[in-house]
């Protein structure tokens, strides 16, 4: 009986931990998967990323029929040191609430091509990191970026830009 409640419980850690991996695994390895989520937790509550330096940027990005990608909040010290750091998330994406909270969603690691001193765009988690030069409607000096979509399921795709989940349909 003791073996039996051993498994249990073996199963019970280890499913959730599969259903993770599974779902990650085909767009990120399940390494870089979990250091990247792991290293956002700590900001999963709004107030939490706010006092570790991160600020709002622009407005809630939307794309319509594309969906959005919520509200961005960046760090700027990790932003602007032109590195690509799976322990340091660049920007975090907030979904807001109808009762004014904000949640988690996804978060975005950048460069700024004026840093970047390779001949190809950056790779990161094995994903080529897409050249932009917009925030939503926002004109922004060019830069590199990756979106992982943690929290909240893409059907787009666990990197794409856009999340036909999210909307910003609450933001202030």
């Amino acid at each position: 009986m003791k073996m039996i409640n051993t498994l249990v419980a073996a199963a019970a850690v280890a499913i959730p931990t599969l259903a993770f991996a599974h779902t990650t695994a085909m767009s990120l390895s399940t390494k870089d998967a979990t250091a990247s989520r792991m290293a956002a937790e700590a900001f999963y509550h709004l107030e939490d990323a706010v006092a570790a330096g991160y600020e709002p940027l622009f407005d809630c990005t939307d794309a319509d029929a594309d969906g959005a990608m919520g509200q961005h909040y960046i760090n700027k010290t990790y932003a602007m040191d032109g590195t690509l750091d799976v322990t340091k998330p660049d920007v975090l994406m907030y979904e807001p609430q109808a009762d004014g909270s904000m949640h988690l969603v996804a978060l975005e690691y950048i460069v700024f091509q004026s840093q970047w001193n390779g001949k190809d765009a950056p790779m990161m988690m094995g994903h080529q990191l897409q050249l932009k030069h917009k925030v939503g409607k926002h004109e922004v000096d060019p830069f590199y970026e990756l979106h992982v979509w943690h929290w909240r399921d893409n059907p787009s795709g666990m990197t794409a830009d856009y999340n036909p989940s999210v909307t910003c349909v609450h933001a202030g």
